[in-house]
């Protein structure tokens, strides 16, 4: 198996996918940002820099492992173009609940993560370690859920946006595409447009500019 990116977040995916995967899954990582000369990552698996390198007709399937949204969108893409088969990693160590819950193709589950039912979660997402989704919660493709951050019921949050480590998003609340919450805000109203939303209570940057 493929995995896209051997920087940060793939050390942390790693975990995962050894607790979940077959033990005759070899795991090959792919990331063409890393110097030439390093060859493996972790000193153990290889890395592979080029595009050209990968023969998908022999190993079709890929996870992904980069952090940011917007990359790992074009990344993904670029794959599944190529004939690559993305793939979803759930930790054992997450909580999800059983009744009218959907989690969309390639999203990364960390450990401790906690998804209600009733929850409908977009592809290519990244929920990680001990966020919390609760009931009634709409996420958008290639969103980014941050270590410890809580969404609350009935929240719907748009494609392509990012939020921050320890952030709360009150009930009820919508965002637009492309939003940005800040680590430790508290997202107490409604963002339609692109914007970032910092502090306590949340302002968009605008507005605290």
């Amino acid at each position: 198996m493929i995995v896209l990116g051997a920087k940060g977040h793939a050390k942390d995916l790693l975990v995962v996918l050894n607790e979940t995967a077959n033990e005759d899954i070899n795991f090959t990582f792919f990331d063409d940002f890393t110097k030439p000369e390093e060859h493996l990552f972790l000193g153990e698996y290889l890395i592979l820099h080029n595009f050209s390198e990968i023969d998908f007709s022999l190993n079709p399937r890929f996870v992904s492992a980069i952090g940011g949204p917007i990359l790992r969108r074009q990344m993904v893409e670029k794959f599944v173009k190529a004939g690559g088969i993305y793939k979803t990693v759930i930790s054992n160590q997450a909580a999800i609940g059983s009744l009218d819950v959907n989690i969309g193709k390639g999203c990364n589950i960390m450990p401790f993560v906690f998804i209600s039912n009733n929850v409908q979660i977009g592809s290519g997402c990244l929920i990680n370690v001990g966020a919390y989704l609760h009931h009634d919660v709409v996420i958008g493709d290639y969103c980014d859920v941050s270590p410890g951050a809580k969404i609350l019921g009935r929240v719907k949050i748009g494609n392509n946006c990012s939020i921050g480590s320890g952030a709360v998003i009150l009930p009820n609340v919508i965002l637009g595409d492309n939003v940005t919450v800040g680590a430790g805000a508290v997202v107490v109203k409604n963002c339609l447009n692109e914007d970032t939303i910092i502090g306590v209570p949340g302002k968009t940057k605008n507005k605290t500019e």
